[in-house]
């Protein structure tokens, strides 16, 4: 691991209590790493006066062994003989049994830590399969909740809301759910919302599915621990590990990757957290005595200190090399300092270059960690990672959760920025100038699991739902022809509604499981998306990696019109006169546009055009020369998007 240097170790000392971490802390190896002949357990309890190893060979059974465990600088160790494999462990301090935090496996919801042989929870063949190698430019993501995914009788799954339901080949009246209708749609990851052991979902099956038994899983217990309600056993702690795995392995069989929701900005509880029992004050940012809340839900996590940061990035790499997990998305990543990021940067794309990062640049309240510390948008740009474009979002669909209107509805206003977005939120020029140093530094999205999903949004902001089906297939062309990382949530390619709530969070699965019928009714938009991402995949020109290439290929058709803008991409050699065009119109009535722009923005007089993409998905026209004399008007339908190739005669 990084040792960081003395000056940061004195900064820490001067400002917190005097506990400096020693180097048997630095590079201790916690948790308990398991062997037939013997378990060694390791926990950091530097102000503990003492710490007693209690072990139980069942998860409700009284303890069959206390062990006083034996302090070196501050590192608590103890070494038990014998075979304790599918035993249970907590910690003892001042009279209070604590769960490891650097727990692999539990008892059912997190009561006491198991022991696993990690060696024995990969299904066959799970180490011969590999990272995807995708690159972050031609990342398609797409963003699930593993109950929401499958959980409906509508899925056809037989696991339903499972980690297994994810990849079952299952479907619904001959509409392909589960994996099928992944593959199916052309995306290239699936971003799993968090799956790490989170705090209030009761992991019992004759619970899992109640109305006040749900959770997205923002709500962290244990770290590197899988969620066990999405397991068929939650009682076993290692089938939570194989059935994750299996799913994993599924999906890299797709040539799918997988992402990581995390969330290490924050724990559920605070005062009486694992953490906060072992060390008191050391793991979470205080103010004036108080717990600091930039999280908005009772804590921050001091990722600055030093045992912090090694906790974070050992668990990244621990879920990256034991899961093979493609990419994280970091929650409240502007909680995060930006040290602790440039190191998990290095760590994780050193193990593999094609590591998928993302995060939020925004926090939840009020933080003390100064401000040039945040990453927030801007930090993005000199680290090789991604961060969410609030601004693009805005401006193709309005304000997260009020009525207010984006292009795609209309609002002409937002024409500019709409034409920022698709440029890659690039500093392309003075005028357009959206801060980001290559489009691969931008996640593009119109709605994520937080706040009203599209279909809602849309609903708000029109007062019906009569546009909303063209509405939705231009907010997807705007999207998945712009540059930088697409990204949306599972069901926007079929209009999913969540019943108009904004914050879904603990709503039952009545609300927040997935119709698989909305796919059925609205298969014409399934296709529509399909072949958008297949658009994507077939034109190099919306994928481009950096702003050279972006200035040199893309530029803006000067469209005087408030409701159209046009967009051209050179494709090939720069030396050819071979060009993408997309034309995008907002506006809710038919338009002759005049092709004049084209012919001035192409120096030409005569082109062979042929429509590739229009309101119904995919096409192939007839090729067509035109000549700038003849005063050719293109015809716009409302609410629709149009790609063509174009080449220049002379």
């Amino acid at each position: 691991m990084t040792i960081v240097d003395n000056t940061t170790l004195l900064e820490e000392t001067k400002n917190e209590k005097a506990w400096i971490p020693t180097i048997t802390a630095r590079t201790a190896h916690f948790g308990a790493h398991y062997s037939h002949e013997e378990t060694s357990f390791h926990v950091w309890a530097p102000t503990q006066p003492s710490v007693t190893l209690r072990l139980y060979t069942s998860d409700d059974g009284e303890a069959v062994a206390n062990i006083p465990m034996e302090n070196v600088d501050g590192v608590y160790t103890a070494i038990v003989p014998g075979d304790w494999k599918g035993a249970f462990y907590t910690f003892e301090v001042q009279g209070k049994e604590v769960v490891d935090p650097y727990s692999v496996s539990c008892s059912i919801n997190g009561r006491r830590s198991a022991v696993v042989d990690l060696s024995e929870t990969d299904p066959p063949g799970f180490r011969d399969t590999s990272y995807v190698k995708i690159s972050p430019a031609d990342a398609i993501i797409y963003e699930m909740h593993v109950g929401d995914y499958s959980f409906s009788t509508t899925s056809g799954a037989r696991y339903r809301g499972k980690y297994l339901g994810v990849t079952e080949n299952s479907s619904y009246h001959a509409i392909e759910t589960g994996i099928g209708h992944l593959k199916a749609l052309g995306v290239t990851h699936v971003h799993l919302m968090p799956i790490f052991k989170n705090f209030t979902v009761d992991e019992r099956p004759e619970r899992v599915g109640a109305e006040d038994n749900y959770n997205w899983g923002y709500d962290p217990h244990l770290f590197n621990v899988p969620e066990g309600s999405y397991a068929t056993d939650p009682y076993d702690p290692t089938v939570r590990i194989r059935e994750l795995k299996a799913m994993i392995q599924a999906l890299h069989e797709a040539d799918i990757g997988v992402v990581m929701d995390v969330v290490y900005n924050h724990t559920y509880r605070t005062e009486d957290s694992e953490w906060n029992q072992l060390v008191p004050d050391y793991y979470y940012r205080k103010v004036d005595g108080a717990f600091a809340n930039g999280s908005g839900v009772g804590n921050e996590i001091a990722s600055e200190r030093i045992m912090v940061r090694k906790f974070i990035l050992e668990s990244l790499s621990f879920w990256q090399k034991e899961y093979k997990i493609d990419g994280f998305r970091f929650d409240l990543m502007a909680l995060l300092d930006q040290t602790t990021v440039r190191l998990l940067m290095e760590r994780l794309r050193r193990e593999n270059p094609y590591a998928l990062i993302y995060g939020e640049p925004w926090y939840g309240a009020p933080t003390p960690l100064p401000e040039e510390e945040r990453t927030t948008w801007g930090t993005q740009n000199d680290a090789n990672f991604a961060l969410f474009n609030a601004r693009f979002r805005d401006a193709l669909c309005g304000d997260i959760n009020g009525a207010s209107r984006g292009f795609v509805q209309g609002n002409t206003e937002a024409k500019q920025w709409a034409e920022v977005g698709l440029l890659g939120s690039i500093r392309y020029s003075k005028a357009y100038n959206g801060g980001a140093k290559d489009p691969i530094h931008s996640l593009n999205y119109f709605s994520a699991h937080d706040n009203l999903i599209l279909e809602d949004k849309l609903s708000l902001s029109l007062g019906n739902r009569e546009h909303n089906e063209a509405m939705t297939r231009l907010a997807f062309g705007f999207l998945l022809t712009a540059e930088g990382i697409p990204f949306f949530h599972a069901g926007n390619e079929f209009r999913r509604s969540k019943a108009m709530l904004d914050n879904s969070y603990r709503a039952p699965y009545l609300v927040n499981a997935i119709d698989w019928r909305e796919k059925a009714k609205h298969r014409d938009l399934f296709h529509y998306v399909q072949d958008l991402i297949a658009l994507r995949k077939a034109y190099p020109v919306f994928r481009l990696r950096s702003k050279e290439d972006v200035a040199q290929r893309v530029h803006i058709l000067g469209i005087k019109h408030p409701s159209v803008i046009g967009m051209v991409y050179q494709r090939g050699d720069l030396s050819e006169r071979k060009y993408l065009v997309t034309v995008y119109h907002s506006g809710w009535w038919n338009l002759d546009a005049d092709t004049t722009v084209l012919f001035d923005a192409l120096y030409a007089e005569r082109l062979c055009v042929q429509r590739v993409f229009d309101r119904f998905g995919r096409t192939r026209s007839n090729r067509v020369e035109l000549d700038r004399r003849a005063g050719i008007h293109l015809q716009l339908e409302p609410i629709s998007m149009l790609v063509f190739e174009v080449e220049v005669l002379y």
